[in-house]
């Protein structure tokens, strides 16, 4: 009887083909006879009477990622949730150096294996909720850091991010909170003022975020990356001071811009060493260096140069991990990760941050090994890729 009604409710509601279900379908007056088999499926799905077949993306090896099935049980305890993805978005840093293995090198990993199981920025739909929960209603859409699969349950009590997404925010535009999340941590650790001119160091996701963040904060932006069509990409989002150091002497426009003193915030959104050299180079006295990349690659360097200017021009390096923050809201607690994704997701609904020209693939997730190997093959064409799970 279960495995009937489930099927009966698919057939009409599409709820594992096309994300539509609960509240959302029931609000639809061509759903409205299926009021009833929503809260039977939500009751099943609580006692454990289901066993789900669904999807995920998995790494097998070294640049090889792939569509697998997996089970999933289904019942939920008290303060759980059931979600369907609907769009997942790749972060090509961290992910990237999972796909090609490069986070072998990372120095703060030591068990880096395969398989493993990707994902960074998911929005989903709740299907199920247990009997406890009262903070999550069917079909309201969320914001996690859930992995690339078709479905997940998460733990309300001990989870770690699971932010509701206000009504009237498009899903596409929703999903690059994850990255721009990580660019406010810049802002966050930066001790800036009005006009102070900063430098952003790589325009891909992060950083493109960063600059747009810190424009929004009343600074100065420059952003610089080698990739033309990155730098195009900036200009669309309103970015208009960039600049290509394969094209232009950077230290030469940066000391045209400044006067001669270098800029008071220099932001380094790739995690090469090389790069935080240069921005502590470009960087004026009593300035600051935000280290928003992570390292990872091992590279033989002369750090004397560097920590010298360090010393002797008063300037201050910062660490701006998203998760040096506290996950949840409190009284307590300035900033939080989660009340940095509420201001995000403000700033993304009232137009101020741009996405649009960021979004350069939307693909199945069977396509998958195409996503990951255009992230690190074909950087003057892939910058913002998403999975619609719909496909």
């Amino acid at each position: 009887m279960a495995r009937n009604l489930r099927e009966d409710f698919q057939r009409g509601c599409g709820l594992f083909s096309c994300g539509y279900v609960g509240r959302r379908c029931i609000d639809d007056k061509k759903y409205d006879g299926y009021d009833g088999a929503a809260k039977e499926l939500n009751q099943g799905i609580k006692e454990g009477l289901f066993k789900m077949r669904t999807k995920r993306i998995v790494f097998v090896g070294e640049r090889k990622a792939q569509l697998q099935e997996f089970e999933l049980d289904e019942s939920l305890a008290g303060h759980e949730i059931m979600v369907r993805t609907l769009y997942s978005i790749i972060s090509a840093g961290t992910e990237g150096a999972a796909f090609t293995g490069l986070e072998r090198e990372h120095p703060a990993v030591s068990n880096f294996s395969y398989p493993y199981f990707p994902g960074y920025g998911n929005l989903g739909e709740v299907l199920a909720v247990g009997n406890d929960v009262s903070d999550y209603r069917i079909g309201d859409i969320v914001f996690s850091t859930a992995g690339h699969q078709l479905h997940w349950k998460f733990d309300t009590v001990r989870g770690h991010l699971c932010v509701p997404v206000p009504e009237g925010l498009p899903l596409l535009m929703a999903v690059f909170g994850r990255m721009a999340a990580v660019g406010i941590a810049a802002i966050r650790k930066a001790d800036y003022s009005l006009g102070d001119k900063v430098l952003v160091i790589g325009a891909g996701l992060v950083g493109n975020f960063a600059a747009q963040e810190f424009q929004l904060a009343g600074c100065e932006v420059m952003l610089t990356d080698i990739s033309e069509f990155r730098l195009q990409c900036a200009r669309k989002c309103g970015i208009t001071r960039v600049l290509n150091p394969n094209q232009d002497d950077l230290y030469e426009a940066v000391r045209a811009w400044t006067g001669d003193k270098g800029v008071q915030i220099s932001v380094e959104a790739v995690g090469d060493v090389r790069l935080i050299a240069q921005a502590v180079e470009l960087t004026r006295p009593r300035g600051e260096v935000i280290l928003l990349g992570t390292p990872r690659k091992r590279l033989a360097l002369d750090c004397t140069p560097m920590l010298s200017r360090i010393h002797l021009r008063g300037i201050t390096m910062k660490g701006a991990l998203e998760w040096l923050y506290p996950v949840r809201e409190s009284d307590y607690q300035r900033f939080t990760v989660t009340g940095n994704l509420k201001q995000i997701f403000q700033w993304l609904k009232e137009g101020l941050l741009k996405t649009k020209p960021l979004l350069t693939h939307l693909f199945s997730p069977n396509q998958c090994q195409e996503a990951y190997e255009g992230l690190e093959r074909k950087k003057d064409k892939y910058l913002g890729v998403v999975f619609d799970w719909s496909k």
